[in-house]
């Protein structure tokens, strides 16, 4: 039974992030094709999605024990990083990885909510 309520934890907190992994993503697409004088302030707001964004996926580490989700925040701390030097390529590669250990993450969690018909 434990196995299955961290199962549903796990899964549920990885499609949240991946969720929101790709607005990010959407949103560093938009920010690509800004004008100089509109890039400060829509890096401020990126920044501050990304900030939030961690903070969501620290819940989900703690609440799950999952150190996949702590890689994922150690990668939104990088992605900062590269949108504050305007290294907007960088910061798209860490958005994917992002993706790529939510989606590993949540995996394992998938398989035992689908051999327990739960999805």
């Amino acid at each position: 039974m434990l196995e299955l309520k961290n199962a549903i934890i796990v899964f549920h907190y990885a499609e949240k992030i991946k969720s929101n992994l790709i607005i990010a993503s959407s949103l560093l697409n938009i920010l690509e094709s800004l004008k100089d004088e509109e890039i400060a302030g829509a890096e401020k707001l990126l920044i501050a999605y990304f900030n939030a964004l961690i903070q969501e996926v620290n819940i989900a580490a703690n609440a799950s024990g999952v150190q996949g989700f702590r890689d994922v925040s150690a990668k939104l701390e990088e992605a900062i990083e590269q949108t504050k030097q305007h290294n907007y390529a960088n910061t798209a590669k860490l958005v994917s990885e992002a993706i790529s250990l939510t989606t590993t993450s949540g995996n394992q969690a998938a398989e035992t909510l689908k051999e327990n018909n739960l999805i």
